[in-house]
């Protein structure tokens, strides 16, 4: 096993779901020196390297660029931009994507002038703030993250080194945790089976983000909040798909990852520490960004649906809606069953996109649809790398 610096005595086989079952937070490290700890790297295509003059200071190691999406990030900025500049066993270059910040997001980041600042609107939501971070990037593996977190010091190192083409692992999850370190949120993510639930594409199996998998073990898909995937498989699926504002990004970038053969696996010694929640606070274009939040959560797992599945099995995207309605009426919700209106109006905006997309994938959709996704054996919660 390729190590960054960890004792591989400590690496994270958690038992049961509880956090005294997983790797300790305290862990000693170990001895190896951080030039010697994490393997070089090969640049695939062998394109020169862009001049560092946005490099962060750190040691030496892999090239990363590490892409964050800012919006009113003030309070967490500074951790995250320390940390990320303390990492160890890597060479790391920051992009910040700031989404117009309104709070003293710009006078912080002028305060780190081997940042290299992106501007982008707001609105357009949280993957495209990356997709335009990752057209900056000079390296080949590309680390996205939101700015409500922060992370502990080999985490860039440990995922850099699972990383492997010639196995199809072109992506790499770290493992979360809640950003004053009590509790575990985020660990391998398999789907199980349910009898419908409203909240997923596929209404038979719900993922569930806190399963005890062993280290390189696959997972269904990484966490749009904090992910590395290698720019090659990134480029070849088509990136972030950018009319997704907020949730199920991640899963519409692995399914496509997933169509074409590339591996997503869990790296329990990568941790995150991650201040969840914290954008729903925000306002967007004068609004809640929860209300927004809702919109387009509920839109995304009819959109996905619509993209992704067989044409018998892409109503369940829209059984999925009146499923959900039913619910918010049921409750008397009123006012959450009038966004659900909303939400029509938000599918039918991103049709034409969906029908072009369509177009486009029509050999991969025939070959691997969806819902597949969803029912691979091997991305199921009884399926191998169980600790």
């Amino acid at each position: 096993m390729r190590s960054c610096g960890v004792d591989q005595r400590h690496r994270a086989k958690p038992a049961a779901l509880h956090i005294s079952k997983i790797w300790p937070l305290n862990a000693p490290r170990g001895r190896f020196l951080d030039r010697v700890a994490c393997p070089l790297y090969r640049r695939v295509n062998g394109r020169s390297q862009r001049a560092q003059s946005f490099t962060g200071v750190t040691t030496g190691g892999p090239p990363v660029s590490v892409v964050v999406s800012n919006l009113n990030g003030a309070r967490y900025l500074p951790r995250l931009l320390d940390t990320i500049t303390a990492q160890r066993g890597v060479r790391t270059e920051i992009i910040v994507v700031d989404r117009h910040s309104t709070d003293a997001s710009m006078e912080i980041l002028s305060g780190y002038p081997a940042v290299h600042v992106v501007q982008e609107p707001p609105q357009t939501g949280l993957v495209a703030g990356y997709a335009a971070g990752a057209e900056h990037a000079s390296h080949q593996l590309l680390f996205f993250c939101n700015e409500d977190l922060y992370l502990d010091e080999h985490c860039l190192c440990e995922l850099a080194s699972r990383i492997d083409l010639r196995r199809r692992i072109a992506a790499c999850d770290p493992w979360q945790w809640t950003y004053g370190r009590e509790q575990w949120i985020h660990g391998g993510i398999r789907f199980r089976p349910c009898l419908w639930h409203i909240y997923s594409p596929f209404p038979f199996r719900m993922f569930d983000a806190t399963v005890p998998l062993l280290d390189g073990a696959r997972t269904a898909f990484g966490s749009a909040g904090a992910v590395m995937v290698h720019a090659s498989a990134y480029n070849q699926i088509g990136g972030w798909d950018t009319s997704f504002f907020l949730d199920y990004e991640d899963i519409d970038l692995f399914i496509r990852a997933w169509q074409r053969g590339w591996k997503c696996v869990t790296v329990p010694s990568a941790r995150v520490f991650h201040a969840v929640g914290a954008s729903n606070d925000q306002f967007v274009a004068a609004q809640p960004a929860s209300r927004r939040r809702y919109v387009s959560h509920r839109a995304n797992v009819v959109i996905i649906a619509f993209k992704y599945f067989s044409p018998a099995v892409a109503a369940l995207g829209a059984l999925n809606w009146v499923a959900t309605v039913m619910v918010n009426l049921g409750l008397l919700r009123w006012r959450t069953a009038r966004l659900d209106l909303v939400v029509v109006r938000e599918v039918s905006r991103r049709l034409p996109g969906v029908v072009a997309f369509r177009r486009r994938s029509r050999s991969w959709n025939r070959a691997m649809p969806g819902e597949r996704f969803f029912l691979d054996p091997q991305l199921s919660v009884d399926g191998e790398g169980l600790s």
